[in-house]
């Protein structure tokens, strides 16, 4: 099944210019990603600002110039693959469940991207009003460099808050997942976690997208240390670090946590059918002993579905030692959705955050 049923208004703007350049990066830069780099340069004069806030801005503009594509990716790729992969775990009988939750939450990110993004209005246009003192002080002074600044903070803010609401989606969609939908682990799966990689991979690559807001730390410290309010700015910051941590690791507990019961469940299955198998061979055994009980009128309850393996006990060791080989490869198989390549992009996104953290102290001689 096709698992995208809207697309965001970003997206199909995208979509439009794809038609002409082809590549999604190269059609998100030309039709929105060069709007923070002319707002920069009309609003920012180079020989009236100080290095820090140069760097900073570099920064924060060079974290939104990709955003339209980061967006059209979320939105045409990962989300759809994500239900497209997971449809591979989901029992039969929720499949048509798993229809709906995709229809859903596709909906919901193409719809409502402006409750998310609402926040990120208040806050970041709180943040250029009560810094205009500061943003005075770097040359940002005229009519028409103070309004390209603005359409800066605006264009930001848009697209920061469209990136929260993939981030926020992300753990709506595996929680929603997690708790609806029945799972149907496969031990022999190539990625050794029973098929559950494509949830750690999806958050993830959403976490990387969002940890990317970590280019704008050094300004937002730089703006802080020079406002009255600077605990909007970090507020601002802690929602971005909440949102990082959450988007990776609420969602691999959530699954972790079904898969694992849903494990115990299959091993005790598992081994009951062995016990009755087990029991079965020694009946037979003990019946072909005494020749008091005939083999035909032996219970059959957990048997296999060939009527041979009911008399013939070569056929019965042969099924004991395939439902122990099952056994074990549902013992060995290991469920939570990591992999070392999830784990290392995981490291990435959260030590890009602290980079620029330290990175600010340092040229600001903090440290």
């Amino acid at each position: 099944m096709e698992y995208n049923a809207t697309s965001l208004w970003v997206s199909r703007v995208v979509e439009w210019a794809r038609e002409y350049v082809g590549h999604p990066l190269v059609a998100g830069l030309g039709t929105m990603g060069w709007i923070p780099v002319v707002a920069t340069v009309v609003a920012v004069d180079p020989a009236e600002a100080s290095t820090a806030f140069l760097v900073g801005q570099a920064l924060a503009c060079l974290m939104v110039v990709s955003a339209p594509f980061d967006v059209w990716y979320y939105d045409e790729r990962l989300l759809p693959k994500f239900f497209d992969d997971i449809e591979r775990i989901t029992a039969e009988s929720d499949r048509s469940a798993l229809d709906a939750l995709a229809t859903r939450y596709d909906t919901y990110y193409s719809r409502y991207w402006w409750v998310s993004t609402l926040v990120w209005v208040v806050l970041v246009l709180l943040v250029f009003v009560v810094g205009q003192g500061y943003f005075r002080s770097q040359g940002i002074t005229t009519t028409v460099e103070r309004g390209a600044y603005l359409a800066f903070f605006c264009y930001w803010l848009l697209f920061a808050g469209l990136r929260a609401h993939g981030g926020l989606l992300t753990v709506l969609v595996i929680r929603a997942f997690s708790e609806r939908i029945s799972l149907d682990i496969d031990p022999l799966h190539p990625d050794g976690l029973g098929g559950l990689s494509t949830v750690g991979t999806f958050a993830i690559r959403m976490t990387l997208i969002i940890s990317l807001g970590s280019l704008a730390l050094p300004l937002s410290f730089q703006i802080a240390s020079h406002i009255a309010y600077a605990e909007i700015v970090y507020a601002g910051v802690a929602l971005f670090v909440l949102l990082v941590a959450l988007n990776f690791l609420y969602p691999t507990y959530k699954v972790n946590r079904q898969a694992q019961e849903l494990h115990e469940r299959m091993l005790d299955t598992q081994r009951e059918r062995i016990r009755r198998l087990e029991d079965r061979l020694a009946l037979l055994h003990q019946g072909a002993e005494s020749e008091t009980l005939p083999v035909t009128d032996l219970p059959d309850q957990g048997l296999p579905d060939d009527p041979l393996a009911k008399t013939d006990d070569e056929l019965l060791e042969l099924e004991i030692r395939r439902a122990r080989r099952e056994f074990e490869d549902y013992q060995n198989v290991q469920l939570y959705p990591l992999s070392i390549g999830i784990v290392t992009r995981l490291i990435s996104s959260i030590l890009l955050p602290i980079f620029f953290i330290v990175f600010e102290l340092f040229i600001t001689g903090s440290l």
